[in-house]
């Protein structure tokens, strides 16, 4: 049996309408060691907390009102609007297609998860990002993380 992995003293930024989604994602992130969960119901929201707060992780649904889930990657990713350009940003999709995948991974996301995930999903997807980091490059004038090899491979899963 594989133990619950730990990342205490991390901040995590959840956004997505649902506080039912918000609220069980917190419980996830908790049960981790990571105690510093704020919310934020819309894109619009999560652009306040993230310069406010600079959390160390953004976990975020793609279907957000007032500011989409694309609209908020490419802002938090264009080093002129950002105070964090290079976040790790944990995208949840409810209907994970291949457009819309293509399209998160090109704006730079670090990692995808279908819902509904369990807590060891998100937890894969969190040691990802925190203890295997990837490069960032400037493309345009956004930041996006380098590749991994099979990581559209890995959002079906």
């Amino acid at each position: 049996m594989i133990a619950t992995p730990s990342f205490p003293d991390l901040s995590a930024l959840v956004v997505d309408e649902s506080l039912y989604i918000r609220r069980t994602v917190r419980d996830m992130l908790l049960r981790v060691g990571i105690k510093r969960v704020l919310e934020a119901p819309d894109g619009a929201e999560a652009l306040g907390v993230l310069a406010e707060s600079k959390p160390d992780l953004t976990i975020l649904d793609w279907d957000l009102g007032i500011l989409s889930g694309e609209e908020f990657i490419r802002l938090a990713r264009t080093p002129m609007t950002s105070p964090s350009p290079t976040v790790p940003i944990i995208l949840m999709l409810a209907q994970p297609r291949r457009n819309v995948v293509d399209r998160a991974i090109s704006l730079g996301v670090n990692e995808i998860i279908a819902k509904p995930f369990s807590p060891k999903t998100l937890w894969s997807r969190l040691d990802e990002v925190i203890n295997r980091p990837r490069p960032f490059s400037q493309v345009k004038s956004l930041l996006r993380p380098v590749p991994r090899a099979n990581s559209a491979a890995k959002v079906m899963a």
